[in-house]
């Protein structure tokens, strides 16, 4: 096992995670007041897990943040306008726009039968102060690159898509002040309804010491792809083929690791409810591969429909890249053959940003190509 050790001064008992018993920590951040991670039943509202957001004063030129978290008989609701509550620095030519997420997410999450794909685009899960989680690669534009690696993110590990879509793509130390060697922090959570936690561990009862847990995904080709990469190698680290693990206490967390896949390399829980623009997995969208193997890149091979290859677009993904709801997208297209330049104009949108969104070559018509399917590209 591949594990960092650290001395850390632990009070209380023993953490374990999920919605099961989680010992309070002492916490600091950007906001007010830093929801701690207090002991929860199987099944309270893990409200208090969030931040209480409020506005950077760097940040005058834009909306203040909003964060509003509630639970029902059986889902966490997270309702937020995308708004970062720390500086707002901009690394890419899009500016920062307020959005408006509705997110729905099981309050007491199932493992599956079997590991799902996460979105190859758009949102994954989301963080404790209400920003989008996006996985570990970049548009076609970039080649589907590493933006970690490849220098794309702001300080805290995030930047914005088209339509001022804030995001993050790697784990957002900006958010509290005490992350490192801070066992069990809830930093974010997954679709599936399952936590993201700080990479740390406590190495025994009393929390004496802590352990820095290791992704299992290992760099193992040189090219720009960022999952042609790498590849998911059992044993070389901690944690398993969607970068979680099982605690102590029998339940399931994923761990924000300083190495691919940074969040998450796949679904272990069931996805179900409202996950907004580019959320869970439905059928026929852009998907990774469980196996870390990539797909055939299709594109501009022959397909009958310039906005629907073979098995259709991720039009959930796209969406969200344009920073438009998934609906508005499917009307603005209508009928196939689409007109891509009407459907841009009805967006308010270029062009070339549907083509890109919708992984539509410049100039590809009726007989152009689409996205890669079937894989991670």
């Amino acid at each position: 096992m591949s594990i960092k050790k650290m001395a850390f001064v632990f009070i209380g008992s023993l953490a374990l995670v999920g919605f099961s018993v989680i010992p309070t920590l002492a916490q600091s951040g950007t906001g007010d007041e830093i929801n701690t991670v207090n002991s929860q039943t199987a099944v309270d509202c893990p409200d208090e897990h969030f931040i209480d957001v409020q506005a950077d004063p760097n940040n005058s030129a834009y909306a203040d943040p909003e964060l509003n978290v509630y639970c029902t008989e059986s889902t966490v609701v997270v309702e937020s306008n995308g708004i970062p509550n720390f500086e707002f620095v901009s690394t890419t030519p899009n500016g920062l726009q307020a959005q408006n997420y509705t997110w729905e997410i099981p309050l007491e999450p199932v493992v599956a039968a079997q590991t799902s794909d996460i979105p190859l685009l758009g949102t994954i899960g989301f963080t404790v102060n209400g920003l989008p989680i996006f996985g570990p690669n970049e548009a076609p534009t970039h080649g589907y690159g590493d933006p970690y690696l490849d220098g794309l993110l702001d300080y805290c590990n995030g930047h914005t898509a088209q339509q001022g879509m804030y995001h993050y793509h790697a784990r957002p130390d900006c958010l509290f002040e005490d992350m490192e060697g801070n066992p069990y922090l809830v930093i974010g959570y997954a679709f599936d309804g399952f936590p993201i936690l700080a990479p740390y561990i406590c190495d025994d009862a009393g929390c004496n010491t802590v352990s820095e847990v290791q992704s299992s995904w290992q760099r193992t080709n040189d090219v720009r792809n960022a999952w042609e990469a790498h590849e998911y190698v059992a044993g070389s680290g901690d944690l398993d083929q969607c970068n979680g693990t099982y605690l102590t206490d029998g339940s399931y967390a994923y761990f924000a690791t300083d190495t691919f896949p940074y969040f998450l390399g796949c679904y272990t829980g069931e996805v179900s409810g409202n996950t907004g623009n580019g959320g869970a997995p439905q059928d026929g969208q852009q998907q990774g591969n469980p196996q870390g193997t990539a797909p055939q890149d299709t594109a501009g091979q022959g397909q009958t429909n310039a906005a629907a290859p073979q098995g259709g677009p991720d039009l959930s993904a796209a969406a969200a890249q344009l920073g438009v709801s998934e609906e508005a997208l499917r009307n603005a297209l209508g009928a196939p053959p689409p007109d891509l330049a009407a459907a841009a104009q009805a967006l308010g949108v270029s062009e070339d940003a549907l083509r890109q969104a919708l992984g539509v070559p410049a100039g590809g018509g009726p007989n152009g190509g689409g996205p890669p399917r079937g894989g991670r590209p």
